[in-house]
């Protein structure tokens, strides 16, 4: 743990001397939710049957999808970007001859990323409040271990995208692609079930898609664990296979870069 704090430590002390960069990546998330509001407020006659059984109300829909992508988007860049950096600063074969566990500095790694990402998430939803998004309180620690299962099922993604950076210095534009297809079939902007038959079964393979329906439910429905357990059951079994295929290739990843000597230059 103290190895993991430090880690977190060093992230904040390198992103606070970017106070500009801080602020306005504050700014942007805020701003972005004035529009929305008037965007859901136009679309929400058309809309409310469709998302009748998640709240029915499109703003309240549309803030909880973003602020969940806001955490993706970290979820899957945040370890590859790490990787990357600490590549061509020298610094990461460094700590890998140290007795620091590989897992401490994974997790090390996403830390600062990942609560700063929270910070600003938790923002987005306060704005939310302000303007009129009314939550299921009682449900809030169901709400809470929703997301952060979410959150969980998706590292995997960054797994896979940083075992591509050790092993050939390119993501391959998997993180890109995660996101995309999270946000256009996962359920962000509309329900999955709006979805052309033909791409519904794509989405059926999206954690998201599962995650992100449990979330609204309890949080806008006040539905209980037990009501979502169908789509949590499934979200823990996508993410236990990504974890495990993931696991594999950064352990490959790892050893190649070993045996080519390629850990100390980019």
């Amino acid at each position: 743990m103290t190895n993991v704090l430090a880690l977190v430590r060093a992230g904040w002390l390198s992103a606070s001397s970017y106070r500009l960069s801080l602020l306005l990546s504050v700014g942007s998330l805020l701003l972005m939710v004035v529009p929305l509001y008037f965007v859901a407020g136009a679309l929400q006659p058309v809309m409310a049957d469709s998302i009748a059984s998640q709240g029915g109300e499109y703003f309240a829909f549309l803030v909880l999808g973003m602020m969940v992508l806001t955490l993706l988007t970290t979820a899957v860049n945040a370890l590859p970007g790490a990787v990357g950096s600490s590549i061509a600063n020298g610094t990461l074969e460094a700590m890998l001859t140290t007795r620091v566990r590989l897992s401490e500095l994974l997790v090390g790694m996403m830390g600062y990323p990942l609560i700063w990402t929270g910070a600003r998430a938790a923002l987005l939803l306060a704005a939310g409040l302000a303007l009129g998004v009314h939550l299921a309180w009682e449900r809030s620690l169901a709400g809470l271990l929703i997301l952060g299962l979410i959150v969980l099922a998706h590292i995997p993604f960054g797994l896979i995208a940083a075992s591509g950076v050790l092993a050939f210095r390119t993501t391959g534009s998997i993180p890109q692609a995660v996101l995309a297809l999270s946000g256009l079939l996962g359920g962000v902007y509309y329900p999955t079930h709006v979805i052309p038959s033909w791409l519904e079964s794509v989405s059926g393979a999206i954690p998201l898609t599962y995650g992100l329906r449990a979330l609204r439910r309890t949080m806008l429905e006040g539905e209980t664990l037990a009501g979502v357990f169908p789509d949590l059951a499934v979200l823990c079994g996508l993410a236990a296979l990504l974890y495990a295929v993931s696991l594999l290739l950064l352990h490959w990843a790892l050893r190649y870069s070993r045996r080519v000597g390629s850990l100390a230059f980019y």
